[in-house]
């Protein structure tokens, strides 16, 4: 190609860019209105705007209730997005029907600030159809569905963060599923900074797709997030007051003879989960033929931390790494079943409350990794029984009963574990090792400007 091309090839690419941003408008909507979208004369419907909106477009929402479904009309586009916006922020804004509320059929969609309330229908509140591709919600509140708040199909590259998803809540004809967040054949998840909680399914289930020809989902990444469970206040859409309505935090499931699905966990807060709706209810219920990474993770008040499976038919099921986990006030920290082949339990500190730190399910032969690990206790168990891993007393830690699990100068566990360069970082970020060598437990113990009072995620 002729050098003077090239210049001139990315001159006009940019010029084309600059000519689309140019040219967005911003459609404005508001309650009981009829106008054509203009600030001065806006649309009365969410639809309407759409209709008219182009890549790149803004569809402002003032604040009011919306009594309408929406769906999604044309694509935007990578570097023209159109937008859904909230005026005023999350809060101000109610989008709402008897039904599925929002439809995403079209790629490269923003929705921010809407509030989405189902109402209670037999549907999802929110659906993202398969072959989606670049949809973010964004600071967002979902509520009130007797199926799933949102359902994703085979998308690509979809982004919820900032937000808020609650009460999916699903009693009818015996079925109790009604998750969060369920995905299948999903590419590219990310939910970032968004709090899930009452629900009687799981707040975010993985799930196979049910059509044999498609792929599993992948390259899931959920941080900083907080999922959990309390006994209804009150009645609630066929639920009786008093009851814990759901199941697990994260669920996976993989379509038999998928390529492994990766997924990671980090920065997470998962509490509630025990006496809901199902038997050795756990946070995290990682099984079949997934690659797992929990960093920075945080359990308590729930019957198991981790559930983690693997396969009796074969080699397969999940293979998980667990590392600067903090667990307290758990019936079981680390449950292992079906002599899963890949697990490895690194820096972690189980806490006050743990009523036994692993258990062992159909797994004669114990094949785990379990180093630089830290249990408030007397005694080891036989899991632990690498020499990197200590039985601590409690004024090893900062202040256990406040559950800071830091250690303090004079802990048994500063400097003595053994190097695990997969786990360069303590869960505040700290750099390992700061001393002569690793410490055991998930703080690494640091006096200078690093040693910064608990993350949130270490104490209720």
């Amino acid at each position: 190609m002729n050098k003077h091309v090239i210049p001139t090839l990315i001159g006009l690419c940019v010029l084309m860019s600059i000519s689309v941003n140019a040219a967005a408008k911003e459609w404005f909507v508001a309650p009981g209105k009829s106008g054509t979208g203009t600030q001065q004369v806006p649309f009365g419907e969410i639809e309407a705007a759409l209709l008219a909106a182009q890549p790149g477009d803004t569809v402002v929402v003032r604040a009011g209730t919306y009594r309408e479904a929406v769906r999604t009309v044309r694509d935007g586009s990578d570097d023209a997005p159109i937008t859904i916006r909230a005026e005023r922020g999350r809060g101000s804004v109610v989008v709402t029907t008897q039904g599925t509320v929002l439809h995403v059929d079209h790629s490269f969609v923003v929705v921010d600030g809407l509030v989405i309330d189902g109402r209670y229908a037999p549907r999802a509140a929110v659906k993202v159809s398969n072959g989606v591709q670049s949809f973010v919600m964004r600071h967002v509140e979902v509520r009130r569905s007797s199926r799933d708040c949102i359902t994703i199909g085979s998308a690509v590259d979809v982004l919820i963060e900032d937000s808020l998803i609650h009460h999916c809540l699903n009693p009818a004809e015996g079925r109790t599923d009604a998750h969060g967040i369920v995905a299948s054949a999903v590419r590219g998840l990310t939910v970032r900074n968004t709090e899930i909680h009452t629900f009687s399914g799981d707040a975010i289930q993985l799930n196979r797709q049910h059509t044999p020809d498609a792929p599993a989902w992948n390259d899931v990444l959920i941080e900083g997030c907080r999922l959990w469970l309390e006994p209804l206040p009150r009645e609630e859409n066929g639920f009786a007051a008093g009851v814990v309505p759901g199941e697990n935090a994260v669920d996976t499931k993989v379509t038999p003879g998928s390529p492994r699905a990766r997924i990671t966990i980090r920065d997470t807060q998962a509490w509630g989960f025990g006496g809901g709706l199902i038997q050795k209810q756990a946070a995290f219920n990682l099984k079949e033929d997934i690659d797992a990474t929990l960093d920075r993770v945080t359990v308590w008040d729930s019957e198991i931390a981790f559930r983690t499976r693997g396969s009796r038919t074969g080699p397969n099921g999940a293979w998980v790494r667990i590392q600067n986990a903090v667990v307290y006030d758990v019936q079981v920290g680390v449950r292992y079943e079906d002599d899963i082949a890949h697990l490895r339990v690194w820096n972690t500190t189980f806490g006050l409350g743990v009523g036994r730190a692993f258990q062992e399910a159909s797994s004669k032969q114990r094949r785990l990794d379990v180093r630089n690990v830290a249990i408030l206790g007397a005694a080891l168990p036989p899991e632990a029984a690498n020499t990197s891993n200590l039985a601590l007393r409690p004024e090893a830690f900062v202040n256990p009963s406040a559950h800071d699990y830091r250690l303090t100068a004079t802990s048994p566990a500063v400097d003595v574990g053994t190097a695990i360069p997969d786990v360069a970082t303590d869960r505040l970020g700290v750099s390992r090792p700061r001393g002569l060598g690793y410490d055991v437990g998930a703080y690494e113990r640091c006096v200078s400007a690093c040693a910064s009072a608990p993350d949130g995620s270490a104490s209720r």
